[in-house]
């Protein structure tokens, strides 16, 4: 039997994983498509730490991907390996919004904006503002849909970390923080996104 390890070696790279908010890992994985169902996964080795609900970030391709659902996959009657569903970020958000709400989405002003909206769905409003009016909005929508006081103030932490490294090599590291601790309120922070996505150091 073919090892998963070679099939690592051709196509694979390193996962960060994220729980909880918070980093508990690095992993091996090799993103694959089933062929019947064309559903994504990443593969796993089958002792590897991952759970549904994990956030994950290749540390070579930057892709961040939501864990849904972990199955094994078993040849000859051995786990070959453990596949990890996963929804990206925009997948993640869709599957997230109310149904027939009015989405709004915030976007960077300035000469650095880098987001165009062509669209005429009249569904979808486009706010302009500055970065500092954004992290002012993120607080606000915080304060009025977080009930925990000790959650709150950790994703404040969070956005506060976010605005003193933007224009830094450090947000990226604070942005993929803020992605993953506030991933169970994506209705919350998904209008915000687009613009936190013009921030992101390249």
């Amino acid at each position: 039997m073919i090892e998963l390890g070679r099939f690592m070696e051709m196509g694979g790279e390193k996962f960060e994983v994220f729980r909880n908010g918070e980093k508990i890992s690095e992993v091996e994985g090799l993103p694959n498509r089933e062929e019947t169902t064309q559903k994504a996964y990443v593969g796993f080795y089958p002792s590897t730490d991952i759970k549904p609900g994990d956030w994950i970030r290749g540390k070579t391709s930057n892709n961040h991907f939501f864990i849904e659902d972990i199955k094994s996959h078993i040849v000859h009657g051995k786990v070959f390996q453990k596949k990890g569903y996963y929804l990206t970020e925009i997948e993640y958000k869709k599957s997230n919004e109310e149904e027939g709400k009015v989405t709004i989405i915030y976007n960077l002003n300035g000469a650095n904006s880098r987001v165009n909206n062509n669209s005429s769905d009249h569904s979808i409003n486009v706010i302009d503002m500055s970065p500092t009016d954004l992290f002012d909005e993120i607080r606000t929508a915080f304060k009025e849909g977080i009930s925990d006081e000790a959650e709150l103030r950790s994703l404040r932490e969070i956005v506060n970390e976010m605005e003193n490294s933007q224009n830094t090599n450090t947000f990226n590291k604070a942005y993929t923080k803020f992605i993953t601790s506030a991933a169970n309120h994506m209705t919350l922070i998904s209008p915000f996104i687009p613009a936190l996505s013009q921030m992101i150091q390249g």
